[in-house]
């Protein structure tokens, strides 16, 4: 159990290293390889204190990373109207791009049942109780009203009950559980007057949630908020008061989950299956700002440049961008102005997500450097990289390139 536990920290340490070292491709898969062997190490900790592993049933498990993913996708679908959040520099090959997708979307009920089965383990408000509530079935149906009607609203107005996302949804999963499933229903736990797993959910979701942010942060392939009215101030990449939410999100989680697992059938699993790739494909669309960004997009760098680059190994535009023009200049054999302009344009393509086909619009419309960036307006901006009708950038995603350039600019 030692060694599973040491195996498991070795892997999280290597993919810390790997970050901070910038080794492909460790940047661009860092958030996979933090969560997966942070799962193992709480997962352990959970059978130390005996209780049940969620890899002892391999197929149990596999069906939990499936639906795991099908749920999110349900809140990605969302957000399609919301915009709440969008993805930045994730893999430019398709399948690579949605398997990656895919992979990070299946640890979303792992990261909440986990540290669930931790808390129970470990006793937290295991004999907490309440008096008990009664839940006829009438209220049951009120709830899923209820439920349906708030996310109806939240769609109709986004931009101001965007937060009623987060409980909405449970509203109208938690009274089909009760009715079908009552041992694992949330609703039953408060008729029995035992809210306890209420309480470690909702700790475990917010334990989660901090993992969830503190792992994107500094990935290269990540997601970026632009909440309404929360744009200025973020832990991580989350603003603080959208911490909040993460606890009833687990909520939420354990009713889908629990009750889509019960139905895991041949007809289930193909209508997910459909139903997710549409919602990939919308990502694609909708949500995906930016690829990573390859050397031969990069815009105003001439075909020549790119030889020399590529034949003095310089091919990672991230590295391009930390590099000086002298540094590139000597290296490949350049001439000064045309190591500027490629150093230039690596720093505007990988600024906050920006991309080399969007910092292609910006330098058509006449903003070539992070400084000239900073100098601009945002809704400008958002005019000019929206050129030909693009679902993205938003005009908040525009704010976020400003804001970024305006620090990074360099003195002078």
């Amino acid at each position: 159990m030692s060694a599973r536990i040491l195996g498991a920290a070795a892997l999280l340490v290597a993919a810390v290293l790997g970050l901070a070292l910038q080794v492909p491709p460790v940047p661009t898969w860092f958030y996979d390889l933090a969560w997966w062997p942070t799962l193992v190490i709480l997962d352990t900790l959970v059978v130390r204190r005996g209780g049940a592993s969620v890899f002892a049933r391999p197929r149990r498990f596999a069906a939990m990373l499936w639906w795991s993913a099908a749920i999110w996708f349900v809140f990605e679908a969302i957000n399609f109207r919301l915009q709440n959040w969008y993805y930045v520099f994730l893999p430019a090959h398709p399948l690579e791009r949605w398997v990656g997708i895919t992979l990070s979307f299946a640890t979303v009920v792992p990261a909440i049942l986990v540290p669930e089965r931790l808390l129970e383990a470990l006793g937290v408000a295991r004999d907490l109780r309440i008096p008990a509530l009664a839940v006829p079935a009438t209220q049951l149906a009120v709830a899923a009203a209820i439920g349906l009607a708030l996310l109806g609203a939240v769609l109709i107005w986004p931009r101001v009950l965007y937060p009623l996302t987060w409980l909405a949804v449970w509203l109208i999963a938690e009274p089909l559980l009760y009715r079908t499933d009552p041992e694992r229903s949330l609703f039953a736990d408060l008729a029995r007057g035992r809210p306890g797993r209420i309480v470690r959910l909702m700790a475990a979701g917010l334990f989660a949630g901090a993992l969830w942010e503190a792992f994107n942060a500094p990935a290269r392939s990540k997601w970026i908020y632009t909440v309404p009215l929360l744009e200025d101030l973020k832990l991580f990449e989350m603003p603080p008061l959208g911490f909040l939410g993460f606890p009833f999100f687990a909520l939420e989680l354990w009713s889908l989950y629990h009750l889509l697992t019960a139905r895991t059938r041949p007809w289930t699993f193909v209508a997910s299956v459909a139903f997710s790739l549409a919602v990939l494909a919308g990502i694609d669309r909708w949500t995906t700002s930016s690829t990573t960004p390859r050397l031969a997009e990069l815009p105003a760098v001439t075909p020549a440049a790119v030889a020399r680059l590529e034949a003095a190994r310089l091919t990672d535009v991230f590295r391009l961008a930390r590099s000086s023009p002298e540094e590139i200049a000597r290296r490949a054999g350049l001439s000064g102005e045309d190591a500027r302009a490629v150093h230039d344009m690596a720093r505007l393509s990988t600024l906050r997500g920006i991309g080399t086909r969007h910092a292609a619009r910006l330098v058509a419309g006449g903003i070539t450097t992070v400084e000239a960036l900073a100098r601009a307006d945002p809704r400008s901006v958002w005019v000019i990289a929206r050129e030909g009708g693009s679902a993205r950038p938003t005009e908040a995603e525009a704010r976020v390139w400003v804001r970024a350039a305006t620090a990074r600019r360099a003195p002078g």
